[in-house]
Parts: structure tokens; sequence; C-alpha cells
């Protein structure tokens, strides 16, 4: 799988792993109810394991993947949920940082 491929994948699994949480409004909300992650990392090492990469990278690159998306959106979760929107409706928008940190996360 292209690394577009997987960055798009991945961005698909993130809108996903959100929408199938309850809507929290922030991040306290999404770590109590605990599916927001969850859903994710399972989505994306699905996703991934099957586009190509090991177990182990797999498990590696989507929780790096979330990690980077955590930070990034820390102090605002409402930018989150709209970054999550705008994929739900195109999984093509993706904004360029966003693009790169699930870039960086790819196994070397």
């Amino acid at each position: 799988m292209g690394v577009i491929s997987v960055v798009v994948a991945s961005l698909v699994l993130l809108a996903s792993g959100c929408a199938a949480n309850n809507d929290p409004s922030n991040w306290e909300e999404a770590e109590a109810d605990g599916t927001l992650e969850e859903n994710f990392m399972r989505s994306c090492q699905t996703a991934n394991e099957e586009g190509g990469l090991t177990v182990s990278e797999a498990a590696s690159y989507c929780e790096c993947a979330f990690d980077g998306l955590a930070q990034r959106y820390a102090d605002d979760f409402d930018d989150f949920k709209d970054a999550e929107k705008r994929l739900r409706n195109d999984p093509q928008d993706i904004d360029p940082a966003i693009r790169a940190l699930f870039e960086s996360c790819l196994p070397q």
C-alpha cells in the first residue's frame, strides 16, 4: 500500500472512530468513554495489516498516528471534530500537517 493510501485509510478510520463514539464534547469524555481510541486502533491495525504492514508495524504505526492526533488537537477538541467531519464528507480533504504526521509514523 502506498504512503498516501495508508494516510487516507488512517484518516477515514479516524472519522469512523469518532463517529462511532457517543459524540464526546472534549478529550476527557472521549478518554472516559474509551471507544474513540479503541475503535481507531482496531480499525487502523486491521486496515494496515491488510494493506501490507506486519502486525507489529501496524500496531506501532497506529499508536503513533493516534498519539500524534491527540497531541495536535489537545487544546481544541472542537477543531478535532471539525477535521473528522470534513474527512467523513471527503476523505481526500486532508490537512497537510495531518498528512505529514501520518507519513512520519510509517515504518522506515
